[in-house]
């Protein structure tokens, strides 16, 4: 019986994991260039048109304004970090930039997605209390609710700037802040991160928003159709959210915590779940103006609690008479 080492098979082995490699890359990579260059294109242009329309809806009424201005804001700066990785899909994955603009590109990305999260858990929390006297007196009320969403993104998104490294020519997390490993204390790390993501993510988030929704009263916007077509595009801003973020950063966590899915569900869904989450920065304003099929978007300056209010001395005066 001979010993002697089967070469040929092995080349041929090598030599098809390699084919099966770079085909998956090539999918990928045309996946990414696709979604990225629609998300540059729609994004830039949608939210520039939302910045100058929600400015002149600003100037009249701006409970709502100034949180559609934020977001917009929010995601503008967002497209620089999708430029990069634009950038990067086009040259099959090789980082050019340097380590600054590695770390820069996913402290943008997850500081978008927290900014997105708390602007609009901040939004429901002071629609529902919009009639209280803390809210009725400050007159910088939702200027310094949207700055405190701002620092707390930045504050959470800060484990990018730490673990994101170039590696190999790769711009990748390394959570032992030396070398590329895979140890028990990386691994607690990036546990730490992706739990923290989907805490203050998602849970946090959806509970704040359903609670401040179970708290507001509904009963006047159902007999309103202004005001239950902007209740429906506000709620569907939030639920879009969820949709586009919630996928990448369960896939994470499952990632990072489990190894009990398929393989291919991290090797191709997470992937897809990653482009999949940078649609989010022009799904807003898409639905901002086909919630009303016009560009002009004036659902924005549609007030509910003036039009409640108007409606309540109506009725108070029609009982006066009538008494």
């Amino acid at each position: 019986m001979s010993i002697t080492p089967d070469y040929d098979n092995f080349l041929l082995e090598l030599k098809a994991n390699q084919t099966e490699k770079e085909h998956y890359q090539n999918q990928i990579r045309m996946m990414y260039l696709v979604t990225y260059g629609i998300v540059l294109v729609l994004g830039l242009t949608l939210n520039f048109i939302l910045m100058f329309v929600g400015w002149q809806k600003y100037k009249s009424y701006k409970k709502i304004a100034i949180w559609v201005l934020a977001l917009s804001a929010t995601h503008l700066i967002f497209c620089g970090a999708v430029v990069f990785q634009l950038l990067y899909a086009y040259y099959e994955f090789v980082w050019y930039y340097g380590t600054v603009t590695c770390k820069l590109s996913s402290y943008i990305t997850y500081g978008s997605m927290y900014s997105t999260a708390s602007i609009l858990g901040l939004w429901s929390i002071s629609s529902a209390f919009s009639k209280s006297a803390c809210i009725k007196r400050s007159k910088n009320c939702y200027i310094f609710l949207i700055l405190f969403s701002w620092t707390l993104a930045a504050v959470l998104a800060m484990p990018s700037l730490f673990s994101r490294e170039v590696q190999l020519v790769q711009c990748v997390d390394d959570y032992d802040f030396e070398d590329f490993k895979t140890t028990p204390d990386a691994i607690k790390k990036l546990k730490a991160v992706v739990v923290s993501r989907f805490l203050f993510g998602l849970v946090i988030p959806a509970f704040v928003m359903f609670v401040s929704c179970c708290v507001a009263s509904k009963s006047f916007h159902n007999r309103c159709i202004q005001c239950k077509k902007q209740t429906q595009i506000i709620c569907a801003v939030k639920v879009t959210y969820f949709v586009c973020w919630g996928p990448q950063i369960v896939l994470t966590l499952l990632q990072a915590t489990t190894n009990n899915l398929h393989p291919n569900a991290f090797k191709y869904g997470l992937p897809t779940a990653t482009a999949l989450a940078t649609t989010h920065c022009f799904m807003c304003p898409l639905i901002y103006i086909l919630g009303e099929c016009s560009i002009k978007m004036h659902w924005m300056t549609h007030d509910p609690e003036y039009i409640e209010e108007r409606a309540d001395q109506t009725i108070h005066l029609v009982n006066k008479s009538s008494a």
